[in-house]
C-alpha cells in the first residue's frame, strides 16, 4: 500500500509557505538595514517571530485548513496542533494521540505519516478532507471572511448526509493514481520540505518519504465534486454500478471543475458581495493569463515565424545538421493537423479580448476589454504615482485615486475576463503554454540562430519578419506587454477574493512606498502589489500612453453590464442578424 498524498491541500500549503518566506525576507531586510529604514515596528516584530515559528515547524501553515480543522474538531488550533497544552477535561474529540487526524504536513495527514503504511484514511481524516474539498469546490477559502464558520458547518452537514458515498469514493480512488513523489515536487504542487518529514533523524540519504518513493495522489476537491455529482443524480452507496459511476464522475470532474450547481449557491442578505465568488472564477483568469501572453506574441508573429522556418526547412533552405532541431521541425510538420490553428487562436483572442481577426459568427467578442484594461492599469499607475508625490511633499491633500476606485476597476476587468474565458479556453491555454515553451527553445537553438546570423531568439524573429513576412514588428513592445500583462492578470487571479472584501486594502500602500520591499521571484506566478505597479507602468510606457490619458482613464465610470457566465444571444437579436444575411449557429 502506498501513502496517500493530498495534492490540493499540499498545493495550498506550498503557496502559503512561499508567501510567508517572501514576507520573512522583507522583514529581515528591513531589520538588517535599520540605519536607513528605521527598523521594524513592534507589530512587525511580532509578525516576524510568528512567521519564524510557522516556517520552523512542519505543521500545516495554511490558514484555511487551520480554521476548518479547529471548527470541525471544536478546539483552538494551537491545542489541536499540540502547540499549547490542552487542559479541557470535557474532550469532544479522541485522545491527544488521535488528534493527528486533524493535522497534515505538506499533504500527508496523520495516518500517512507512519514509517510503514498499514492503513488508509481514518474516519476523522475522511471527514476533514471531504469538508475541505466541498469548501474549495464552492470557492469558500478565505478563512478571515465573515460567515466562514457557518460555511464550514454547512459543508460538514453535506458531508455527513452523504458519508456513505464519500467513504465509497475514498475507498475506490485513494490508491488509484500512484506517482513518484519527486514528480509532484517538480510540478510545484508540493513543498520540497516533505522529504524526510516522517523521520528527520533517519539514515543519511534515506529520508522518509524520499523523492523516489511512490505515493498515490488524491484531491479532496475532486472527491467532493464526484460525490456531489452522484448525489445530485440520486445515486446511493448501494448502487450495483457504483464503482463505474465513481470512475466516470471522477474523469469528468478532474479536468476543470465548474463548481456547485446554482441551487446550492447562497446569497445571504444584506451582504450581496458573497456572490462575487461566482462572478470571478480564478481558473478562468489563469486561462486568460496564458491566452493574453500568447496574443501579444502572436502580434509579434512568433507562431508565423516558426511556421515559416518549418517551410524553409521543408524546402531544404536551412543549413541544419542531423539532430534534435531537425527532428523537432520534422515532427512539427507531421503533426500540424493536431495543433490549434491560427484561425482558432484568432477566435479565442477575439472572444477573450475583442481582438480583430476572429469569426464574429461563431463568437461574441469582448468589446469592453480594451477600455477596462486601460482603466485598471491607469488607476494602479495613478495610485502609485500619487503615493510617491504625497510621500515627497507630505501633503494632506486627499488622494485623487482611492482604493475603492482601484478595486472597482479591478473587479470590472476580472469579471469581464472570467466571463469570456469559460469553456474550451482553459484547455486551449494549456496547449498555448506548451507551444510557447517549444517556440522559445527552438528559436534559441544555436543552429537556428546561426542559420539567420542572430544573437538571440528575438533577432531570429526580426530577421524572419523582415525578410519573409512583410516587415519587422516591434518585438520589444510586444514581449514587454506580454510579460507585464501576464503579471497583471496573475495578480487579479491571486487576489480575486481581496477585490470583494471592502475591509481590506486592495493595494497595500506599504508595498509601494517602502524602499526595502521588493517584488516576487516569480512575478508571473505569484506577483506582489509592487510587481503589479511595475507591470502597469511598463505596459503604459511601451504602449506610448500619455500622462493626460492615464489621468483620464484613472477616473471611475459606470461599470459595464457583465454577466457571471456567457449568455446565449436573444432570439430577437438573432432574427435581426439573419435578416441582414449574417447567420449564427443554433444552440
Amino acid at each position: 500500500m502506498n501513502r496517500i498524498l493530498l495534492v490540493d491541500l499540499g498545493e495550498r500549503e506550498l503557496k502559503e509557505r512561499q508567501r510567508l518566506r517572501a514576507r520573512n525576507q522583507v522583514l529581515e531586510t528591513m531589520l538588517a538595514n535599520s540605519a536607513t529604514t528605521g527598523g521594524i515596528t513592534s507589530t512587525q516584530h511580532d509578525e516576524l517571530e510568528e512567521i519564524r515559528r510557522t516556517l520552523g515547524s512542519d505543521v500545516v501553515a495554511d490558514p484555511f485548513y487551520r480554521k476548518v480543522a479547529s471548527t470541525v474538531a471544536q478546539k483552538p488550533w494551537e491545542k489541536l496542533a499540540g502547540v499549547a497544552e490542552d487542559d479541557d477535561d470535557d474532550d469532544s474529540i479522541p485522545p491527544k494521540a488521535s488528534r493527528t487526524d486533524f493535522v497534515h504536513m505538506y499533504g500527508l495527514i496523520g495516518s500517512q505519516r507512519t514509517r510503514n503504511i498499514i492503513r488508509r484514511f481514518g474516519r476523522n481524516e475522511r471527514e476533514i478532507i471531504g469538508i475541505c474539498g466541498l469548501l474549495q469546490l464552492d470557492g469558500t477559502t478565505d478563512a478571515a471572511r465573515q460567515g466562514f464558520v457557518k460555511k464550514v458547518s454547512a459543508a460538514q452537514g453535506e458531508y455527513r448526509e452523504y458519508r456513505d458515498l464519500f467513504d465509497a469514493a475514498f475507498e475506490y480512488l485513494d490508491q488509484k493514481y500512484p506517482v513518484v513523489l519527486r514528480s509532484q515536487v517538480q510540478a510545484r504542487l508540493i513543498d520540497p520540505a516533505i522529504y524526510g518529514v516522517i523521520e528527520r533523524g533517519g539514515k543519511i540519504g534515506d529520508p522518509v518519504p524520499g523523492g523516489s518513493d511512490r505515493v498515490c495522489v488524491l484531491s479532496g476537491r475532486n472527491v467532493a465534486a464526484v460525490v456531489r455529482k452522484l448525489a445530485g443524480e440520486g445515486v446511493s452507496a448501494n448502487d450495483p454500478w457504483l464503482a463505474s459511476r465513481i470512475e466516470n464522475a471522477y474523469e469528468m470532474q478532474s479536468g476543470a471543475v465548474n463548481g456547485a450547481p446554482p441551487s446550492s449557491l447562497e446569497i445571504p442578505l444584506p451582504d450581496l458581495e458573497e456572490a462575487t465568488d461566482v462572478e470571478i472564477v480564478r481558473e478562468n483568469l489563469e486561462a486568460a493569463q496564458a491566452i493574453y501572453f500568447a496574443y501579444q506574441l502572436e502580434e509579434a508573429r512568433l507562431p508565423q515565424v516558426v511556421e515559416r522556418i518549418v517551410e524553409l526547412f521543408r524546402a531544404g533552405l536551412l543549413p541544419l545538421s542531423y539532430g534534435k532541431t531537425g527532428d523537432y521541425l520534422y515532427d512539427y510538420y507531421k503533426k500540424s493537423a493536431e495543433r490549434i490553428t491560427e484561425g482558432e487562436r484568432r477566435d479565442l483572442y477575439m472572444r477573450a479580448f475583442g481582438a480583430p481577426g476572429g469569426d464574429p459568427s461563431l463568437n461574441q467578442p469582448n468589446r469592453e476589454f480594451a477600455e477596462l484594461w486601460l482603466r485598471f492599469i491607469s488607476a494602479v499607475s495613478a495610485f502609485g504615482r500619487q503615493l510617491s508625490v504625497d510621500r515627497m511633499f507630505r501633503s494632506q491633500v486627499p488622494l485623487a485615486v482611492s482604493q475603492e476606485q482601484v478595486r472597482k476597476a479591478a473587479r470590472d476587468l476580472a469579471a469581464s475576463l472570467s466571463r469570456n474565458c469559460y469553456g474550451i479556453a482553459y484547455q486551449f491555454s494549456k496547449e498555448l503554454k506548451t507551444l510557447i515553451i517549444e517556440y522559445r527553445d527552438l528559436l534559441s537553438d544555436p543552429e537556428i540562430r546561426g542559420a539567420f546570423g542572430a544573437r538571440d531568439m528575438w533577432q531570429v524573429i526580426d530577421q524572419v519578419n523582415a525578410n519573409y513576412l512583410g516587415g519587422a514588428r516591434n518585438s520589444h513592445r510586444y514581449r514587454t506587454q506580454a510579460r507585464a500583462g501576464a503579471v497583471v492578470i496573475a495578480w487579479l487571479a491571486r487576489n480575486h477574493q481581496r477585490l470583494t472584501n471592502r475591509f481590506d486594502e486592495v493595494i497595500h500602500t506599504g508595498a509601494l512606498t517602502n524602499p526595502q520591499l521588493r517584488g516576487s521571484d516569480r512575478p508571473m506566478e505569484d506577483p506582489t502589489d509592487w510587481d503589479l505597479l511595475q507591470a502597469c507602468e511598463q505596459w503604459l510606457a511601451v504602449g506610448g500612453v500619455q500622462d493626460n490619458r492615464i489621468e483620464e482613464y484613472a477616473q471611475p465610470v459606470e461599470s459595464p453590464t457583465i454577466t457571471s457566465k456567457p449568455i446565449e444571444m436573444p432570439q430577437i437579436a438573432r432574427d435581426i442578424l439573419d435578416s441582414a444575411g449574417i447567420g449564427l449557429p443554433s444552440f
